[in-house]
């Protein structure tokens, strides 16, 4: 004899995990809404002798208009005050942890790993410019 009561919580449990199990990001990796915040660590200089200079980094990540993307308010730390170096919009890929800007200056490429951020900002020549190492605060 069916067990139909049975069959039905079985049948919204499996409804449930087909609308839910798809947005889940995969282990290791941060949900987009998990991005948003603030992010300190360091900025690193690659190019000894250009007007670059090693910075205390603080990022602000918000929602952007778009899904998939997020908007990293990039600053440093002076006199213990944050201060704004830019505003941009970066893709974001879940899958993979990765948060790509890709604009004149160059590529931004960050990869998130739970709490932490590391990454680099690349010159259109390919040269690695800044690396970034960030947590979450």
């Amino acid at each position: 004899m069916i067990d139909f009561k049975r069959l039905k919580q079985r049948a919204v449990i499996a409804i449930l995990m087909a609308i839910t199990l798809p947005g889940l990001s995969s282990p290791g990796h941060a949900a987009q809404d998990e991005l948003l915040g603030e992010w300190i660590g360091e900025s690193i200089c690659q190019v000894k002798g250009s007007p670059c200079h090693d910075e205390k980094a603080i990022y602000r990540i918000s929602k952007a208009k778009e899904v998939g993307k997020v908007i990293i308010d990039a600053g440093k730390i002076v006199d213990g005050k944050p201060v704004s170096m830019g505003v941009l919009e970066f893709k974001y890929d879940k899958e993979t942890g990765i948060l790509l800007c890709e604009y004149e200056r160059g590529v931004w490429r960050l990869t998130v790993k739970g709490n932490r951020m590391e990454g680099t900002l690349t010159l259109p020549d390919k040269t690695i410019y800044r690396r970034v190492s960030l947590k979450k605060s």
